[in-house]
């Protein structure tokens, strides 16, 4: 590839033959040195923007990259949907509604749960992670999921149960 450069044999490439011993060699490598070190620094700096650029902000790409980047041994962040329980309107029976609260005797338990556990969170996703992981790097985390996530996307991270 183009940018594969081997600083060394260039340097000794673009000697003249009748300089090339060994001790002109090595003070010529001594002096590439620091092109050498900007090289790796710059060849880093493409194989990050090339990942970025082949991850997106879809499901499978974002939680794919937050594994790869936070969890890449056990992988265990994932991203669900922004509706964690369904809603279940509680009416009275004057209301003439379809459901009302039932006895004890009845069997049938309705859970009361707040406007954060239900489906209207205002949440498009969830990034549910460790919480290892929560407690440690939680701006990271902030910072890659807004990198990737398309705009106007609400979203909130969550500890994984």
């Amino acid at each position: 590839m183009w940018h594969k450069i081997d600083y060394n044999r260039l340097g000794i490439l673009l000697l003249p033959t009748f300089l090339r011993k060994q001790s002109i060699v090595a003070y010529v490598q001594t002096l590439l040195i620091p092109i050498k070190s900007l090289h790796y620094i710059w060849s880093n700096w493409r194989i990050e923007n090339i990942y970025k650029i082949e991850h997106s902000g879809q499901v499978c790409s974002l939680r794919g990259s937050l594994n790869d980047k936070f969890d890449s041994i056990q992988r265990r962040i994932r991203i669900g949907e922004g509706n964690i329980h369904d809603v279940l309107y509680i009416y009275t029976e004057g209301e003439h509604q379809d459901v009302f609260i039932h006895t004890e005797s009845e069997g049938q338990v309705i859970w009361l749960r707040t406007e954060a556990e239900t489906a209207d969170t205002g949440l498009d996703f969830i990034v549910f992670v460790p919480e290892g992981l929560y407690n440690t790097q939680l701006d990271a985390l902030h910072a890659h999921v807004k990198f990737y996530k398309a705009g106007g996307t609400r979203y909130n991270i969550f500890i994984d149960e």
